[in-house]
């Protein structure tokens, strides 16, 4: 049964569309890295844990368990809402309700030889000290994190002809670089180093240029679920309302937008450090 956290303040939706969305951009995001882990991650042996935090549908993990059916694989969130009914799964893999920012129940700690994330930079507008931690407790002492972000420090705007005109896309551009993508993401590695992990790696993948027309679309769908949240009738919300209908004219005209992805592959201590 779809459970949820309480204190759920997920930024975006758990609607029927956001869920799409997901579940669409997962498939856009594989056609572009093309793996589920990462090849200087070790395969997973018989037996071997992983984990994926903030597993939203679970689309990425149920990938992993068919690909590792040996392996045990648990997807935590603060909400299984989007997740699948336990019958229709894997029979390698559960959903388990977490908020990251909070310490792991004592079963989960030190019990995951991987662990996967995606796409927490729109939640914090600051550096997440905590959840980093937090991550580093799931793991065994030597496993292997994967974290996956957009940056959009790298976003690429591009239109099918001169007279074509890009705006809004410019202004929505603008404006989420500040709303949701945060500063600290592009310093994820230095951060991992300093909280419980080494020998972060950095990878950047560019965007596919084939691909920009879909990622255009998974684009402006986030931008609106972000908008929806906003408080109703407040002016931010109706300019922001505004701008994206505008935005929605130009996609259709041949307005493209989409980011790069940063993928950082790090290894848990085996001397742990301790925090408070």
């Amino acid at each position: 049964m779809a459970e949820s956290n309480a204190d759920d303040t997920y930024v975006l939706n758990r609607d029927f569309t956001a869920s799409t969305r997901l579940n669409c951009q997962h498939y856009m995001w594989q056609q572009e890295i093309r793996f589920t882990l990462h090849l200087s991650i070790p395969e997973p042996a018989s037996g071997a844990a992983i984990a994926d935090v903030a597993a939203g549908t679970g689309v990425w993990l149920i990938e992993v368990a068919k690909q590792y059916p040996l392996v045990d694989c648990l997807g935590l969130d603060i909400s299984t809402t989007q997740s699948p009914p336990k019958a229709w799964l894997p029979s390698n893999i559960d959903f388990k309700i977490w908020d990251f920012t909070e310490k792991p129940p004592a079963d989960l700690c030190g019990r995951f030889d991987v662990v996967h994330i995606r796409l927490i930079g729109i939640i914090f507008d600051h550096e997440p000290i905590k959840v980093i931690q937090n991550i580093a407790t799931l793991l065994k002492p030597g496993g292997y994190l994967q974290w996956e972000e957009m940056d959009l420090n790298q976003t690429v705007i591009a239109t099918a002809g001169d007279a074509v005109k890009a705006d809004a896309i410019v202004r929505m551009d603008a404006i989420m670089k500040t709303h949701g993508e945060r500063i600290w993401v592009p310093k994820i590695a230095d951060l991992l180093n300093s909280n419980g992990f080494q020998g972060t790696i950095r990878y950047d993948i560019q965007p596919d240029m084939s691909l920009l027309k879909f990622h255009t679309d998974m684009h402006v769908l986030a931008w609106a679920e972000i908008i929806a949240t906003l408080p109703e009738c407040s002016e931010k919300r109706e300019q922001l309302s505004a701008l994206i209908a505008e935005v929605k004219e130009e996609a259709k005209k041949g307005v493209g937008h989409a980011a790069a992805k940063l993928i950082f592959v790090a290894q848990r201590e085996r001397t742990p450090v301790e925090h408070s």
